[in-house]
């Protein structure tokens, strides 16, 4: 049924008559006025082509919101698969202009057929005297300000949309309206000095709470305490010497992790041939550092950069254009690498590294997760992965979110797989009973089904991947005049098409490029099967990383559940269910999550990384959930948190991350509520 409206409430859009359409913008999608269990509403029908799908209500004179507490309408899906919407609120200060503009997200997911009231907080932006936004920069989550306030007084636009997924989806949105008493603005109290605003432990100096290191005694005197309670704790008793089932099942022991199907269920397989479900940590190593170039009066107190301290200070050139400091030399400094050497003294690395092998088996963790320190993979302690990345020539004519795709036809590609897989940091993993397996690049964008034919095409003609697909072409349509009219277009040669470097227009090409795109996406998976079958054959082929809300096309995904052993997905979500229709995409196939986590801001740190809790005690509560419904389905078989240590306070160096996600924080301090949910679900792992 429909909201009653309040006489406080105030209507922004009302999908009763046909003035929905004059404040309403389609973009890929087509729109219309249905009427639902809930009252009148604006449907959208969403399109496969469009980047993000949805719809948007524009407020050419804005909004006064300032008035009201939320911002609420009824949604449903419509559609006939599960549904995450990304709500954008614009907002500006009046006669500015966009560059001073705060957006508010929101997400809602959704269920085939379900229906949910949306309720989004409207919270005021505060200026204080003296700072602003802009002085914190080169960070996802700032001090002092809310990531979530707006300028009420001048809301510009709503927007609904998807991030395309090339599947067919539908949503219906209510009548929109303001409601409710406004928030109070909750100015923090600003200190008199703002800058340093870092401590000399890398941690944010004007606030205190639980676990935080006041001094350097309390950082060494840390170290007898947590020695005396890893000596008190054995490894969950039903776990046999690798993490796995101790009396479960007894299937064939090959020597190597395998995957197996028992009862109807995937489950990896441990050298002794007990069900193992891996669970597990990435980065379990040093975090990378946070850079001081510009930001030197951010921080009390940092060693000199000189050859003394060469250990805690690093080089960097940020190659993603997003960041703040792209294509600039710059110097980082790890406090936390600083912070362990001051915590364990003489010999600090192998302490550390000592350290971390008693305590993931203690948190009720087996496996060391990607991008764990290789010097601690090689202690032979804990089950574990390995990562490859090939740095090969990329494919000058895409993009992505980290950076252009590899061209799958240059030599370079195979030969940077292999020369790593034999190269210093790999080769021991080779023929390594404790190494499980393979995870081959990281959330990569493929894009649509044409996208890499596209951007082979629109590359320099020494392009392998242009080569190759101009030379299919000429295999297929022998002269160029015959392209040229399937294609509707006027090249004058074979040569001419490979100088050429703007994408085709019209529907004549599609197939082709279809045909093209499937051909690159399957020699991507085949080759790097190819080259784990000859050098690491015992070893199993762990899949790409599918990023948290990537398209996945059907093309792709085949290709990859084909010659993968297991299909990975990194997961973002505060339930497994909203994003395991993704997921079963792959079929009957086993699952990895290699990256999911949950963070808070009640302990000093900016951001909360890409799943937002109240606190620590309900960041326990997600993991065990997570896990559990992780451990309950019949295909995954592992689901690895991301990750061991949190980011800089002040963001790693390449893409300003600073997210509280860590099990341990920049002091090497674990988090006791997180370390006590993931020891109990260690111990119920195989009940």
């Amino acid at each position: 049924m429909a909201l009653p409206l309040v006489a406080s409430d105030r209507v922004l859009v009302d999908m009763s008559s046909n003035a929905a359409f004059e404040t309403s913008k389609a973009a890929g999608s087509k729109l219309s006025l249905v009427t639902n269990e809930t009252g009148p509403a604006l449907r959208a029908v969403l399109g496969t082509t469009h980047q993000w799908p949805g719809v948007s209500f524009l407020f050419e004179r804005g909004i006064d919101a300032s008035t009201h507490g939320q911002l609420t309408f009824q949604m449903k899906n419509s559609g006939e698969s599960p549904l995450r919407v990304r709500c954008r609120i614009d907002s500006r200060p009046k006669g500015s202009d966009e560059s001073a503009g705060l957006t508010r997200l929101h997400d809602v997911s959704l269920e085939p057929g379900k229906s949910k009231e949306v309720r989004i907080p409207l919270i005021p932006h505060i200026e204080y005297e003296g700072i602003s936004p802009k002085d914190f920069f080169g960070m996802r989550g700032i001090p002092f300000f809310s990531k979530e306030s707006m300028h009420l007084e001048n809301i510009t636009q709503i927007l609904l949309f998807v991030v395309q997924d090339h599947e067919p989806h539908a949503f219906e949105v209510g009548t929109v309206r303001l409601v409710g008493k406004p928030s109070p603005a909750s100015s923090i109290p600003i200190p008199e000095k703002v800058f340093p605003f870092i401590d000399e432990f890398g941690q944010f100096k004007h606030r205190d709470w639980p676990g935080k290191t006041h001094s350097l005694q309390e950082l060494v005197e840390s170290v007898e305490t947590e020695t005396r309670t890893l000596a008190a704790t054995s490894p969950p008793d039903s776990w046999d010497r690798f993490g796995g089932w101790k009396d479960g099942p007894q299937l064939e022991a090959t020597g190597w992790f395998r995957t197996a199907k028992h009862d109807d269920r995937w489950t990896l397989v441990d050298p002794d041939g007990r069900l193992f479900f891996s669970l597990g940590i990435d980065g379990v190593d040093f975090e990378p550092g946070t850079i001081l170039d510009e930001r030197h009066h951010w921080f009390e107190n940092v060693p000199p950069d000189t050859a003394a301290n060469s250990e805690f200070y690093f080089p960097w050139k940020p190659d993603l254009e997003r960041s703040y400091f792209y294509n600039k030399s710059v110097r980082a400094f790890s406090f936390h690498r600083y912070n362990v050497m001051r915590k364990y003294g003489a010999g600090w690395k192998t302490r550390f590294a000592e350290v971390c092998t008693k305590r993931l088996p203690a948190w009720g963790i087996n496996t060391l997760g990607n991008w764990t320190s290789p010097h601690i993979y090689a202690m032979g302690k804990l089950p574990y992965v390995a990562y490859v990345r090939p740095k090969s020539k990329t494919v000058q004519g895409s993009s992505g979110h980290w950076g252009k795709f590899k061209d799958v036809f240059d030599s370079s590609f195979e030969a940077s797989i292999r020369s790593q897989l034999q190269g210093q940091t790999l080769a021991g993993t080779v023929n390594d009973p404790m190494c499980i397996g393979y995870f081959v690049d990281n959330e990569l964008s493929f894009g649509d089904e044409t996208a890499m034919s596209v951007a082979s095409l629109t590359s320099p003609a020494d392009q392998n991947a242009k080569r190759e697909l101009v030379s299919d072409l000429k295999e297929k349509y022998g002269v160029i005049t015959a392209l040229n009219k399937a294609w509707n277009t006027n090249h004058a040669s074979w040569g001419a098409l490979l100088d050429h470097e703007d994408a085709p227009d019209g529907k004549g090409a599609r197939s082709d490029l279809v045909a093209f795109n499937t051909k690159f996406v399957r020699t991507y998976f085949s080759t790097v099967r190819r080259i784990l079958n000859e050098i690491a054959p015992n070893h199993l082929y762990l899949g790409c990383r599918y990023g948290s809300s990537a398209p996945i096309i059907p093309m792709v995904m085949q290709a990859n559940a084909e010659f993968a052993d297991v299909v990975s997905f990194n997961v973002y979500s505060r339930f497994l269910s909203d994003k395991l229709a993704r997921l079963e995409k792959a079929g009957d196939k086993p699952y990895i999550i290699g990256e999911f986590h949950f963070g808070a801001l009640d302990r000093g740190m900016f951001d909360t990384g890409l799943v937002r809790v109240a606190d620590q005690k309900e960041r326990a509560e997600a993991f065990t959930q997570f896990v559990t419904d992780c451990v309950k389905h019949p295909n995954i078989v592992g689901c690895h948190w991301f990750q061991f240590c949190d980011s800089p306070t002040t963001a790693r160096p390449w893409d300003h991350e600073n997210y509280q996600i860590g099990f341990t924080d920049t002091c090497d301090t674990p988090y006791a509520e997180l370390i006590e949910a993931s020891r109990k679900m260690g111990e119920s792992l195989y009940q």
